[in-house]
């Protein structure tokens, strides 16, 4: 009769456990999306952390809470064209935006730790 390694062993008990724990986790990924509002103020909270460590200077912060505050104000005048509702063309054009505005945010922060 062969013997089982205890290294096979392990890994035949330890490699299920490790996909079923990626499965889980991707779907709670799925199910937890950020409001536009909730975007807003998380990306705000990350221009504040990247000032306050230092990758990112006075100018460069008060550059992106400006674009953020714009990105808000477009998306209030989208609101009141349409009765206080996106539609679903108003709400991929703010994602976008956002999602351009955190892309530069991480772009910028980025580059102060390299050099």
């Amino acid at each position: 009769m062969r013997k089982i390694r205890p290294v096979v062993l392990a890994i035949s008990f330890i490699l299920p456990l490790a996909f079923s724990s990626v499965n889980v986790n991707a779907a709670d990924a799925r199910s937890h999306r950020l409001t536009i509002d909730q975007r807003h103020s998380a990306l705000l909270a990350k221009i504040n952390r990247a000032q306050r460590s230092g990758e990112l200077t006075l100018r460069e912060a008060n550059d992106l809470r400006n674009q953020n505050r714009s990105i808000r104000e477009n998306e209030q005048k989208m609101r009141m064209k349409n009765g206080g509702r996106l539609s679903y063309a108003d709400i991929n054009k703010i994602e976008s935006r956002l999602n351009d505005l955190s892309n530069r945010l991480h772009r910028k922060a980025l580059s102060k730790r390299v050099n």
